[in-house]
């Protein structure tokens, strides 16, 4: 199987973001653009963000040597993705100078997305349903019995996954919406 048919098979993943009766635990999408890219941005972006993933998972190589990452690394790995796409998106969407930077190790020591403190508060909560993608997600995988050593053939089209969520994601967020931020200081 190559990546791309893996990636083609692990997009219905995607929907489970959705919003909707069969999504009650995993979904955080609305289908609803708050700004939106167009289809010559998403496709650059997320080309560009397939050749960071790459970069990543060529780190993973070298920093797992050979051995194949946990379902907690892989997890943690996933949403690092997340965060640091969804930054990256924000801030194309906002305007603003795309610096973002994607570092494996780093993943696995406290870092904060470069973002507003109201929108670190809509990552973090979804962080659990995050998670449960995931952890399907690598599910699909062991029983395609794709998870090997050869991290260079499953892990792209794993971490393309949280790539197209968090873009989607991205595009959703209201710039001008602090409302779960007052909700949490209220509470």
């Amino acid at each position: 199987m190559t990546q791309k048919e893996l990636l083609q098979e692990l997009s219905q993943f995607v929907m489970k973001a959705y919003v909707g009766p069969q999504n009650t635990e995993t979904g955080f999408l609305t289908h609803h653009h708050v700004n939106s890219l167009t289809k010559e941005q998403a496709t650059d972006f997320l080309q560009e963000t397939e050749a960071i993933t790459r970069q990543m998972v060529e780190q993973m190589e070298q920093s797992f040597e050979g051995n194949v990452p946990t379902d907690y690394e892989c997890g943690v790995i996933f949403q690092y993705v997340f965060d640091k796409t969804t930054e990256a998106a924000f801030k194309q969407l906002t305007g603003k100078d795309i610096d973002t930077q994607y570092y494996v190790p780093e993943a696995f020591e406290y870092y904060e997305p470069d973002l507003p403190e109201y929108i670190q508060l809509k990552l973090t909560n979804i962080v659990g349903r995050l998670a449960i993608i995931s952890s399907e997600v690598l599910h699909y995988i062991d029983e395609k019995e794709l998870k090997t050593d050869d991290i260079g053939l499953w892990m792209p089209p794993y971490l393309m996954i949280s790539a197209i969520l968090a873009i989607n994601f991205a595009q959703e967020i209201d710039p001008n919406d602090d409302s779960e931020m007052q909700d949490y200081l209220e509470s």
